[in-house]
């Protein structure tokens, strides 16, 4: 698995891809929070569940199938990847 770079979704909605930089695969999406805004959601694709969240409770991480409380986090769009890499499934 290589690193992960954000690539824009380029639809106007500030979201980007996190694609792989050894495979060329996308392997999650950083979403702009609605609720927090300038915070970000880190959603990690899984292979029969679509995207699932990432979570953050306390030091601890999980993956989530839908947004809440602990999904919005991230203050950068580095800091959404960098938890995508952490939690991502391929």
């Amino acid at each position: 698995m290589g690193q992960l770079i954000a690539v824009d979704r380029g639809d106007g909605t500030g979201c980007y891809y996190a694609v792989d930089t050894t495979t060329r695969q996308s392997v999650g999406e950083v979403i702009p929070s609605d609720v927090y805004p300038g915070n970000y959601r880190a959603g990690v694709y899984h292979p029969s569940r679509g995207v699932m969240f990432v979570k953050a409770s306390g030091n601890a991480e999980s993956l989530v199938d839908l947004t809440q409380v602990g999904t919005e986090i991230f203050t950068t769009v580095q800091e959404a990847l960098a938890a995508i890499s952490r939690n991502r499934l391929r």
